[in-house]
């Protein structure tokens, strides 16, 4: 088989791409509120789930490996973004959540966040938006369904 057949029909491809893009196409937006798009999906999440969570949580959440869940909160907390308080309900866990800071920032990440994916798909009818969102959930579903599963070997 041709090695650019493998690639021309490669999802893992694209996806990588599409990533790519869509960082670089809010990273100076981002730069300049001082956060790198790998922080972002920690913030948001914190943001929008609107209750502390521990690293777990925000690790299982965004698919993100512990210690890089770790490393990031590091310098989030660095940063003044985020504050990590002892669980009052369980002692070894971390309560994380968003400052005041990261509270100020809301609506510039999401309408950073929300102006980059709107330019990945603004050729796209409200149907095929709709549609490309349920595949993609469901891609979703399947790969965390296969982690799992993978995890629990």
């Amino acid at each position: 088989m041709p090695h650019h057949h493998a690639r021309s029909t490669s999802f893992g491809y694209r996806f990588a791409i599409i990533h790519r893009i869509g960082a670089a196409l809010v990273r100076g937006a981002l730069s300049e509120a001082g956060v790198t798009t790998s922080q972002v999906p920690f913030l948001m999440e914190l943001l929008l789930k609107e209750r502390p969570l521990t690293q777990t949580e925000l690790s299982e959440a965004l698919v993100i490996d512990p210690a890089a869940t770790a490393r990031s909160l590091d310098q989030l907390e660095k940063g003044g973004y985020i504050q990590r308080e002892v669980n009052p309900e369980n002692r070894r866990q971390k309560l994380v959540s968003p400052t005041p800071k990261t509270r100020e920032l809301e609506g510039l990440l999401i309408e950073t966040l929300m102006g980059g994916s709107n330019t990945l798909v603004a050729n796209f009818s409200d149907d095929e938006k709709e549609l490309l969102l349920s595949l993609l959930d469901r891609i979703i579903e399947s790969g965390r369904d296969a982690k799992k599963a993978m995890e629990e070997r």
